[in-house]
């Protein structure tokens, strides 16, 4: 079996990067910090560290064990929370995981519209990249998540949200922060501002330059959409990103003009297909789903023409 006062040490000298670090930070001897240390790796039969000289070099398997080990923190610190919250007899809150772009509006919006109903349940938001976000709803670590789709996960059942169009984002003082559409052509010599090759939807704006035969000036590539506006909203160039998160960095100082082709973003809600959701967690979904609704215009935009799922 683990012992946890093991893992509380693993953790504190992956924190500290010295045993005398961890021993102060836990209020034990330093010889008490190297023999838990030491029992750790008999236990799991793995050498986490290289002694070299006098100091502690993380191995390979000690940065992962590192990953999991905080995984199982954050599950007790939640479990601990909860423990508390029933002596003042509080309902369980909703732990909700989104990518850090939709923390700014979307989620705060989404969330005052489900308090009006369910004012006594907290929520707690967790951001993670949109595998972790699958793997928390899997593993019973959160209850739901917003998402980038496609999530491929057999333990996930994935419900739509929405899909918005490409659009280019640039500081309202651009020479074409007032055209009616911009297509690859009329971008040309511009500086772009693009997302990382990781996501669908840049693969098909490549596309689009390539039959369109523009060659692109790549200024910046962002694994984020907040990145890749604030760089837009800088004057840095014109930034290819979906609608919502367009609108979710949007300001008077950032203009947005339609992209042609159209290219569309698809976003979904995840949940657990091995546990039945709380009535509260459909309803923060009914919330997500109309404020998505009402922020990226859905109405205003034109009819699919290529979806990058």
């Amino acid at each position: 079996m683990i012992n946890l006062r093991e893992l509380k040490v693993f953790r504190a000298v992956m924190s500290s990067g010295t045993t005398v670090g961890a021993a102060r930070a836990l209020n034990l001897s330093q010889p008490s910090v190297s023999r838990l240390l030491s029992e750790l790796e008999s236990r799991i039969m793995v050498p986490l560290f290289r002694r070299e000289g006098g100091r502690l070099i993380p191995t390979h398997d000690a940065h992962l064990l590192l990953e999991e080990v905080e995984r199982a923190f954050e599950s007790l610190e939640v479990l601990s929370d909860y423990t508390g919250r029933l002596s003042r007899v509080v309902t369980r809150p909703i732990r909700l995981v989104v990518s850090p772009g939709l923390a700014y509006r979307l989620v705060p919006h989404a969330i005052g519209l489900f308090e009006k109903d369910f004012p006594k349940i907290p929520i707690i938001i967790d951001m993670r990249t949109t595998e972790a976000a699958a793997e928390f709803v899997a593993n019973a670590h959160a209850d739901l998540a917003v998402s980038l789709l496609p999530v491929n996960h057999p333990g996930i059942r994935v419900i739509p949200l929405i899909d918005v169009a490409i659009v280019a984002a640039m500081v309202s003082s651009h020479s074409l922060a007032a055209s009616q559409a911009l297509a690859p052509k009329n971008l040309a010599g511009h500086p772009l501002i693009l997302i990382s090759r990781r996501y669908p939807a840049r693969i098909l704006i490549d596309e689009a330059f390539e039959q369109a035969g523009v060659a692109m000036q790549v200024r910046i590539e962002s694994g984020t959409s907040a990145a890749a506006c604030g760089s837009a909203q800088a004057g840095l160039g014109v930034a290819l990103v979906n609608a919502l998160m367009a609108n979710e960095f949007g300001s008077a100082s950032l203009a947005t003009v339609p992209f042609r082709p159209v290219i569309r973003t698809a976003f979904g809600m995840l949940l657990s297909r091995s546990a039945t959701p709380l009535r509260a967690t459909l309803a923060l979904v009914d919330c997500l789903r109309e404020v998505a609704l009402e922020q990226a215009g859905v109405s205003a935009i034109a009819p699919p023409a290529v979806v990058a799922t």
